[in-house]
């Protein structure tokens, strides 16, 4: 064998090796992307589905409900795409249609849960912040006009309003039935006082004409002539109110 063919072989054979390595790192690369893009896709759908799942439905609308079961509906088909062969994510995406159907079919509102404890009303609030969170980066990715975010965010504050009145509400509810008037008076005091700051187009005042009926009954059995009003802000959930509020006022001044 000639020198001359000895190094063109020579030459090939390197060039054959150095062609198969890049290939071989192009092979891995697009391997991890697609790993990443799995895992990617399947966190942040599980991460919908958590706020589907625990968020109580009188506190999510419709509408929200629809568009986070269809962004997971996006995620799970792409996901059925990139890994075929997975069951789960064939099951998930099942799951998702069944759960699109099902809330398209329900006309009526579920009536709101008991809250009955401080950590029951602060997990709400947390969840439902972290909704907004969602809606905001909908905006931010294109997914959602600003016009609709907006509707979809007044729902979440009115949700969140919703709640704070539910719980105070209910424990004054309960301490009444427990015999403890001035107790009863406290929390009703601070419901009033929630729905008087809220009540900008009067959506509030017929129970407060009901509150207030109840008051004047527990300060007779209680024998107060006069309790003073609550605190503007004196509310077990206010100080979240207000930050959610105040994110929402950030997001606004953001994006409109």
């Amino acid at each position: 064998m000639s020198t001359e063919l000895i190094v063109i072989l020579s030459v090939l054979g390197v060039g054959g090796l150095i062609g198969l390595f890049y290939v071989s790192h192009a092979i891995e690369k697009q391997r991890r992307q697609k790993a990443l893009m799995i895992a990617n896709l399947s966190d942040y759908a599980f991460r919908l589905q958590r706020l589907l799942d625990f968020i109580p439905p009188a506190y999510l609308s419709k509408d929200v409900r629809l568009l986070l079961l269809g962004q997971i509906r996006k995620r799970m088909e792409k996901l059925v795409e990139l890994a075929p062969s997975n069951e789960k994510f064939a099951k998930k995406l099942d799951s998702c249609n069944a759960q699109i159907a099902d809330t398209q079919s329900t006309a009526m509102a579920p009536q709101a849960p008991q809250l009955k404890t401080p950590e029951e009303a602060n997990e709400l609030r947390t969840l439902l912040q972290e909704l907004s969170k969602v809606i905001e980066y909908f905006v931010q990715s294109k997914v959602l006009p600003v016009a609709e975010a907006q509707r979809h965010m007044a729902s979440i504050q009115h949700s969140f309003i919703d709640a704070n009145l539910n719980y105070l509400l209910q424990m004054g509810q309960a301490a009444r039935q427990e015999k403890k008037p001035k107790l009863a008076i406290h929390h009703y005091q601070k419901a009033m006082a929630e729905m008087h700051k809220r009540n900008q187009n009067g959506q509030f005042n017929e129970k407060m004409q009901q509150l207030k009926a109840v008051l004047e009954e527990l300060q007779s059995e209680a024998g107060i002539v006069e309790v003073p009003a609550a605190t503007e802000g004196s509310s077990e959930l206010n100080a979240g109110l207000n930050e959610l509020l105040e994110e929402q006022d950030a997001w606004k001044k953001k994006y409109f």
